[in-house]
């Protein structure tokens, strides 16, 4: 016992920055996502009472699975709060930051602690996130559903130690994520990567093990199938597409707003966004092309792969959606990948043009945390400030008693 101690008590003087930087963005994280939960906004919008309407009659995962993670999770906090409409929002908060710890754990293994740091403050100050994670609706397993197939993915191309516990880490997430619409494209594209990409990783793999994950996977996703095979009908929601397909006109119209939605002007949704401002500011834009032009330079990376070929794939696939506008935010982790590695590249190309000069590099550093801490202050104070006395925004709430 001592010994186990021992260890424990060393490994904490190892890794006590890392440990007290995680609480901090844990800390942050939890207040900033959870914030006014309730007072923010007085009452529901009609996404809201949907999602409670549904609750009320909540269907068992084998009978209607579309969104099924959350539905049950808002279930259960909702008769543990006596209050549905706010154990739905828990919910919401819950999957937030469960896709906050997998989004600092994909930079943090793509770059390093610091950048994931940087990184994952900028994602849980983002107005974006933040009107998702205070919805009472399940728009947050868009958020979660990339995650949860890129973070397995890039743990199983990276570790040796613990190659066959990431190997079912990645079953298990695909499993999850199977329950979400458009997943199933990821979920493709992600088989391809590793199919591709990883031969080598999958031969390493014993019978044993590689069964064993197909298994787990099978077993997570068999009510879906149960409940796939009885009402077909769900096949559609789940692929993220409609009963009518939009005429061609219709597609590219869809397409351009939203990808104008992200970066210029958004179509009017007072649920999410205040007027037609767009998800991002412009130094997050800025940094978002800068990375992606980084991220093509180096295109036959496992990273960039990942994240040009999901992207590429939910963009042609959301202006299918009757929904698209919404459902624009299963881009938010990619977006946001793409504007970290922008900071990173512009950092390593300021350094480089400065690679002895302290004074230019302290200078180019102090400028891009007055331009970050800018960025999240004007992100916070959209959604807590301007958002909620917006008359837009008070106009689509309704106070029900």
């Amino acid at each position: 016992m001592k010994k186990i101690i021992s260890s424990i008590l060393n490994w904490v003087k190892l890794h006590w920055r890392g440990i007290s930087i995680a609480i901090l963005v844990t800390s942050i994280a939890v207040i900033t996502l959870s914030l006014q939960l309730s007072s923010l906004v007085p009452g529901q919008n009609k996404f809201e009472s949907n999602t409670l309407g549904d609750l009320a009659h909540l269907p068992l995962p084998w009978h209607r699975a579309v969104n099924a993670p959350y539905m049950l999770l808002a279930y259960l906090f909702g008769n543990i709060s006596k209050n549905p409409l706010y154990g739905a929002r828990v919910a919401s908060v819950f999957f937030g930051l469960f896709a906050t710890a997998l989004m600092y754990y994909i930079i943090r293994i793509w770059f390093n602690i610091r950048v994931a740091t940087i990184g994952t403050l900028l994602f849980i100050t983002s107005s974006w996130l933040l009107h998702t994670t205070h919805q009472a609706t399940p728009l947050i397993l868009l958020v979660l559903g990339p995650l949860l197939a890129v973070a397995p993915l890039a743990w199983f191309s990276r570790t040796k130690k613990y190659r066959t516990l990431a190997f079912m880490a990645l079953a298990a997430g695909l499993g999850v994520a199977a329950y979400i619409p458009f997943m199933f494209w990821l979920i493709i594209a992600s088989l391809a990567i590793i199919v591709k990409k990883e031969k080598l990783l999958l031969s390493d793999l014993k019978k044993v093990q590689f069964f064993g994950a197909v298994a787990l996977y099978l077993l997570i996703v068999s009510p879906l199938y149960i409940s796939l095979a009885h009402y077909p009908g769900q096949i559609i929601e789940l692929l993220g597409g409609s009963k009518t397909l939009p005429s061609i006109t219709e597609y590219f119209s869809h397409l351009f707003q939203v990808i104008t939605s992200i970066f210029i002007h958004a179509p009017y949704l007072p649920e999410l966004r205040i007027g037609h401002l767009p998800a991002l500011d412009i130094f997050s834009t800025a940094m978002f092309i800068l990375g992606v032009y980084y991220s093509y330079q180096r295109k036959t990376n496992i990273k960039t792969i990942t994240l040009f070929s999901s992207m590429l794939v939910l963009l042609l696939v959301i202006p299918f959606s009757p929904n698209f506008s919404m459902e624009a935010v299963i881009l938010i982790p990619f977006v946001y990948i793409g504007i970290i590695t922008g900071i990173v590249e512009l950092i390593t190309q300021w350094f480089a043009y400065f690679p002895r000069n302290p004074l230019a590099r302290n200078i180019g550093i102090s400028l891009l945390v007055f331009s970050i801490t800018l960025t999240s202050a004007y992100h916070l104070e959209s959604y807590f400030v301007a958002w909620p006395n917006d008359p837009h925004t008070k106009s689509v709430y309704v106070v029900k008693s």
